[in-house]
């Protein structure tokens, strides 16, 4: 009997040890995932960082690796090379690229909202005083030219017949310096760049995403191969830029606790003024007409039209639907 009771708890101990192995939940690896920005600055990259810092990747079982790529043709190469599975871009070389056939699609909205304000030297105080003048800016063909002209035509100013553009000013310092010894009269900078520059006595002439609003400033762009064999984890992906983004918004202090943690800024008041000026201007929502305003400020409408129109440019359906998991 006594053999008999100790065989059957050496059973008992088997069956309890399979249980164990094999039937007890077990959670499944995390999903490697690397994502690529183009721009180090917090207010470009907020939910990215808030997410890393707030455990909100982890939470979704994606282990995310981000990557800083300077300029955007580097990144671009590194998405259809296969190095990162996303890069968050600017939304009008998105759309010239794509229309030019890279195999790439928008996954989603980001910023809709130009962050970028004109400022003038110390002699131009206000609009009126730009007229005849130069505004300057890196190059032809990029975001800054597109923020700068659209934002002076909708307040009534004419380019070449109420100021001239001119091109090649170089990066942000060089473009300050060069209204520091009025080469040029005006310019387009960040918000983080405008605070310094108020500080400094440059007068602010308005800011250009008030003047044009709802405008995909930067999205988020995969490859063709991934919106095809990895749906779920564009999903997955998207629903916590997502939360990120509604934690911006109502929680702010956590966010900026969590983003100065690991991160060291200049200083964390400019840090808490760029959350509360960007806190509402976050969304991984983007629709066709959306897309419509980057085809057309990228001039590529009959490169759009040939491929099928704006919705061969974004995963409308998964977006639609990450949005509605995430309410």
């Amino acid at each position: 009997m006594e053999y008999w009771s100790a065989a059957r708890r050496g059973n008992w101990r088997i069956l309890f040890s399979f249980l164990i192995c094999f039937a007890w939940p077990v959670h499944a690896l995390a999903k490697p995932v690397t994502l690529g920005y183009q721009t180090p600055t917090l207010s470009s990259n907020l939910p990215i960082f808030a997410a890393a810092e707030m455990g909100l990747f982890a939470s979704a079982n994606l282990e995310v690796k981000t990557v800083f790529i300077q300029g955007g043709p580097t990144a671009m190469a590194a998405l259809i090379g296969g190095d990162v599975d996303y890069v968050k871009v600017a939304g009008i070389p998105a759309v010239r690229a794509i229309a030019q056939g890279a195999p790439v699609v928008i996954a989603g909205g980001f910023q809709p909202y130009i962050d970028y304000s004109l400022l003038g030297s110390k002699k131009v105080n206000n609009l009126h005083d730009l007229k005849g003048k130069v505004v300057g800016v890196t190059g032809a063909g990029g975001i800054a030219e597109f923020a700068a002209v659209e934002g002076l035509a909708r307040s009534g100013f004419m380019r070449d017949r109420d100021y001239k553009i001119l091109y090649g000013v170089g990066n942000s310092p060089a473009r300050a310096y060069a209204l520091e010894i009025e080469k040029i009269q005006a310019s387009p900078f960040s918000f983080t760049e405008k605070l310094e520059l108020e500080r400094k006595g440059f007068p602010l002439l308005f800011d250009i995403g008030k003047v044009i609003p709802r405008f995909p400033f930067s999205i988020l762009l995969t490859s063709r191969r991934k919106a095809e064999t990895a749906p779920e984890e564009i999903t997955a992906f998207l629903k916590v830029m997502k939360r990120s983004m509604d934690l911006i918004r109502t929680e702010k202090d956590r966010v900026l606790a969590a983003v100065l943690k690991k991160r060291t800024y200049e200083d964390p008041v400019i840090a808490r003024k760029l959350i509360d000026q960007f806190a509402e201007q976050y969304s991984i929502a983007i629709a066709k007409e959306d897309v419509e305003a980057l085809i057309a400020a990228g001039k590529v409408e009959a490169e759009a039209k040939k491929l099928g129109g704006a919705e061969k440019f974004f995963l409308g359906p998964l977006i639609t639907k990450a949005l509605a998991q995430s309410r």
